[in-house]
């Protein structure tokens, strides 16, 4: 499949297009890409400064608690309490306990401060006793000594802290306002050797995720323990899923996928437990702006970028309208139109080309009509030399006379013969016109005719069918009588046959068939004659050649004068095949009266 192949002036438009929109396309480009990274460090320092204020908010109250933990496990005075309490709590009475024993040290869990608000401060004991520094009404915190990470603490050394992380509120009065806690428990021993006490303290998931709404309205910050659980989080269906391993990567993420959105990931490791914060920016929060600032750019890039292609285009086609000019000029004097000139002028090397140009085909023009001068003075010379062999004045007027004596005698057919012999002698001495109509020359072709049946005692019959709008066309003379005598001689062996001539128009083109039904050639002969109708030699090589011509025109004389005469429009065809007689065809440009006078 061939490729459409672009012309010169759409190359050059194409390449400076190109020229245009590449470099305009890559300033875009890299003027999004260095916003984009401006905006993205911007956003990550946005995101660090957030973590820190909020690290430091989160570290306040872990100190809290871890306060809270030492002042209670290091104040010997409330470990006593705690003994006394235990040893006088009989569990096989129904859980009662002494209340000057219990009061010290309810008094003490109520005199603790926490930084951040409501925080629960619970004591379990491991006989089932426990404190808190909350009601307990209607709270049945034996439900604790069921967790599974309580029971897993049993074995731990003394002053172990757990961090539990986030759990249900398992205060009940309080589990609708604050349902999810964060939890811490340390281990301790009111005795050596005793099993372990616990101290849990717990803060109310909120009062973290509220911090992260005041200080990240355009961010999505969490609390992440070593695992990637997400602790605390604005949205409380999120608390307790787990993160991907990436988010735990420290530092800056600058593209990071998670929940069906695309972020700006930074995490900010913590000083406990190997929790961390992670701060997530939307990405479409960030882009968002240079994407409409990229859009407008965009928008006044395509109106100039439009406005310059139609500047450009105007240039480019009146800077190579010159050389179209001369590219149309070529492709009509290529298809035979001589008289074509490009008239490009100018002082610059376009114009000194197409001036160079007119003038060769000025010259070439020149040439080929001395070529036809010469060419025609030629054939003359050639057919008045070859009509010069005879006296044909001499012979015309004695055949005549013989006619009349032969005819005065009685002898009607003799004289016929002698009649026509006259009239092929007389198309020879007329000499006035090369063109004759395709009437007379058919006309004398039947004369012609009636000469060959009398002189080789043959009856060959000649059938004649021209079309009507073709009789009066002109042809050069002496064009189908070498084409009858061929078909006599060659085709029929002189023998008896049918010889047709036919004509027809079509458009401005005339055929003449000229076909026989005699022993036609074979594929290696009509190779040998169209061979021998392409050579430019010297005619008279082949002695049947030499025997089909009259008057030394023979069928290769015919051709050459034709083509010489009409050029490239002219075309013989030869068809033919054994024993099916030759069919030779013609195709001339149809000329009358008038039109074949100024060709000639």
């Amino acid at each position: 499949m061939n490729r459409p192949s672009f012309s010169w002036r759409q190359k050059l438009i194409t390449i400076s297009l190109l020229c245009l929109v590449i470099p305009s396309i890559m300033t875009l480009a890299l003027t999004g890409l260095y916003t984009k990274n401006e905006l993205t460090t911007k956003a990550s320092v946005k995101a660090e400064q957030s973590l820190e204020v909020a690290d430091l908010y989160i570290s306040n109250i872990v100190r809290d608690m871890l306060n809270a933990f030492n002042m209670l496990q290091y104040d010997s005075e409330f470990i006593t309490n705690l003994r006394l309490a235990s040893n006088s709590y009989d569990n096989s009475k129904g859980n009662q306990v002494d209340f000057f024993a219990y009061k010290p040290v309810a008094e003490k869990l109520e005199q603790l401060t926490f930084f951040g608000g409501k925080t629960y401060v619970t004591i379990v004991l491991p006989n089932g006793l426990y404190f808190s520094n909350y009601s307990t009404y209607q709270n049945d915190l034996s439900s604790l000594y069921k967790e599974s990470w309580l029971q897993q603490m049993a074995g731990d050394p003394v002053n172990t802290t757990n961090w539990i992380g986030v759990q249900n509120n398992y205060v009940r009065s309080d589990s609708e306002r604050f349902p999810q806690l964060i939890t811490v428990v340390r281990t301790i021993r009111l005795y050596a050797n005793a099993s372990n006490a616990y101290i849990i303290i717990s803060k109310p998931e909120q009062q973290i995720h509220e911090i992260f709404s005041k200080y990240a309205e355009d961010q999505t910050m969490m609390l992440l323990d070593g695992t990637g659980t997400i602790v605390s989080h604005a949205n409380v269906h999120m608390i307790g899923t787990k993160v991907p391993s990436a988010m735990l990567t420290t530092g800056l993420t600058e593209k990071m996928a998670w929940n069906g959105g695309e972020y700006i990931a930074y995490n900010h490791p913590l000083s406990f437990a190997e929790w961390s914060l992670q701060s997530l920016t939307p990405y479409w929060v960030v882009t968002g702006n240079i994407g409409n600032f990229l859009n407008d750019i965009f928008v006044f890039q395509a109106l100039f970028f439009v406005l310059f292609s139609f500047v450009l285009l105007y240039l480019l086609r009146q800077l190579t309208k010159p050389i179209v000019q001369l590219v149309k000029t070529a492709a009509r004097v290529e298809l035979g139109n001589l008289d074509q000139r490009s008239l490009v002028t100018g002082q610059d090397e376009i114009g000194r080309l197409g001036s160079s140009f007119d003038r060769m085909l000025d010259k070439i023009e020149d040439m080929i009509r001395q070529i036809e001068w010469e060419q025609g003075r030629k054939r003359m010379a050639e057919l008045e030399a070859l009509q010069a062999q005879i006296n044909p004045h001499f012979l015309f007027n004695t055949l005549n006379s013989i006619r009349l004596q032969v005819r005065m005698k009685g002898e009607v057919e003799i004289a016929e013969i002698i009649s026509s012999l006259s009239t092929v002698l007389r198309m020879t001495i007329n000499r006035n016109n090369e063109y004759i109509t395709l009437h007379e020359e058919s006309n004398t072709i039947q004369q012609y005719m009636k000469l060959m049946n009398f002189r080789h005692l043959e009856n060959v019959e000649l059938s004649i069918s021209l079309a009507s709008d073709t009789l009066l066309a002109m042809i050069p003379r002496f064009t189908l009588q070498p084409l009858i005598e061929n078909a006599y001689l060659h085709g029929l062996k002189q023998k008896h046959g049918h010889i047709y001539l036919s004509s027809w128009k079509q458009g401005h083109i005339l055929y003449v068939r000229v076909e026989d039904n005699g022993i036609g050639m074979t594929g290696e002969q009509l190779a040998h004659v169209t061979s021998m109708l392409t050579e430019t030699g010297q005619p008279g090589d082949d002695k049947r050649e030499r025997s089909s011509r009259i008057n030394g025109i023979g069928l290769r004389n015919v051709h050459e004068r034709l083509r010489i005469i009409y050029g490239d429009v002219y075309h013989m065809e030869i068809e033919s095949s054994p024993g099916q007689g030759v069919r030779l065809t013609l195709r001339l440009p149809i000329t009358f009266h008038k039109e074949a006078n100024e060709h000639a």
